[in-house]
């Protein structure tokens, strides 16, 4: 190893800084950021330190798998309450949105009766009924 090269126990002491500033500022810690504080390059670096890169990804993956974790820390009857709240409050939103929409297409059929009337459209069920005298269509 050169002399101009940081030691093993000056990498490993970098790194865990990288991931412990990383943490509190909330960005993602990166090998490059290791790099540019010992002023080594990538090549460098990658050629003379594998076992404290794969540790340090090691280190990362384990972060993220405990970030992206489910808390279990809810009791299940509190989940379950929350589960049913959750459910009825859909629940209470699709009846509105329901009357929402039935109060849409009544209008809608009214607007076109409407648009008919001030049109001077002659519904062609209605004059199939005055024609047949009001009879319907036979089958």
């Amino acid at each position: 190893m050169s002399p101009h090269l940081p030691t093993d126990a000056q990498v490993r002491t970098a790194m865990e800084t990288e991931l412990a500033e990383s943490k509190a500022v909330g960005r993602r810690a990166t090998v490059t950021n290791v790099e540019k504080r010992l002023r080594v390059t990538h090549a460098t670096f990658y050629r003379n330190y594998p076992e404290l890169i794969a540790w340090f990804k090691s280190r990362l993956a384990d972060r993220h798998r405990s970030a992206t974790a489910p808390k279990n820390s809810a009791r299940p009857d509190d989940e379950t309450a929350r589960l049913r709240r959750e459910n009825s409050d859909l629940r209470k939103l699709v009846r509105i949105y329901a009357e929402a929409i039935r109060q849409l297409t009544v209008d809608k059929a009214a607007l076109e009766d409407e648009l008919e009337a001030l049109s001077g459209v002659t519904s062609l069920t209605e004059r199939r009924r005055a024609h047949d005298g009001g009879v319907g269509p036979l089958l």
